[in-house]
């Protein structure tokens, strides 16, 4: 029964450590605005792209469809017609970080347990590396918004956000998205970090 009883709190601690290993890790973006915008009143907006070779691509067609969704929380509607009374250009893209990052030296966990009689110990002792230690490419994750009005040509917010990491843009443009419009617009001039933890 002791012999049972030991297993089994190994067995619980080992599948703790290993979920706490495999959790996944809050994204941080650095997220920048300048603007004078007035508040959203349903005004129609079309998302476009900076660079006009990218307008009928599926991946800005993809992008752009995650930024319509924000657009559309935060008070804006979609093109009713040909035009739209403003008009949401993004630009997007995603460059290696300097040099190679190295992972650090590895890490381990130790896990100890003792049990038995006032006479007899048992003692188990158990290590479990966790990290990486080759090394691993990061790049950095950059998207932009302008905000501008059709009429006049009047640019009405400008805003930033970046993060560094190993992902792709098509995995981490979500995260992105949901920085920029955190408590949008936000304070003009201002510069800061916005934590984002993806859903599990």
């Amino acid at each position: 029964m002791q012999k049972f009883r030991l297993k089994s709190w190994l067995t619980v601690t080992i599948l703790f450590i290993i979920l706490l290993a495999g959790c996944s890790k809050t994204i941080v973006s650095d997220v920048t605005r300048f603007h004078n915008l007035p508040t959203p009143d349903a005004e129609t907006i079309e998302v476009v792209s900076m660079d006009p070779a990218l307008q009928n691509s599926l991946e800005f067609g993809q992008y752009a469809n995650l930024v319509g969704q924000h657009l559309g929380k935060v008070g804006y509607s979609p093109p009713n017609g040909p035009t739209s009374k403003l008009i949401a250009r993004i630009g997007y893209a995603i460059q290696t970080a300097e040099g190679i990052i190295e992972g650090g030296p590895r890490t381990s966990v130790a896990i100890g347990a003792s049990g038995g009689s006032r006479h007899s110990g048992v003692g188990v002792g158990i290590s479990i590396p966790l990290g990486k230690s080759e090394p691993r490419q990061e790049y950095v994750r950059i998207l932009s918004l302008e905000i501008i009005r059709r009429s006049d040509g009047l640019k009405l917010y400008e805003g930033h956000v970046s993060s560094r990491g190993q992902e792709g843009l098509p995995i981490i443009m979500p995260y992105l998205v949901d920085a920029l419009f955190q408590d949008f617009p936000g304070e003009t001039g201002t510069s800061n970090k916005v934590k984002v933890t993806p859903a599990q």
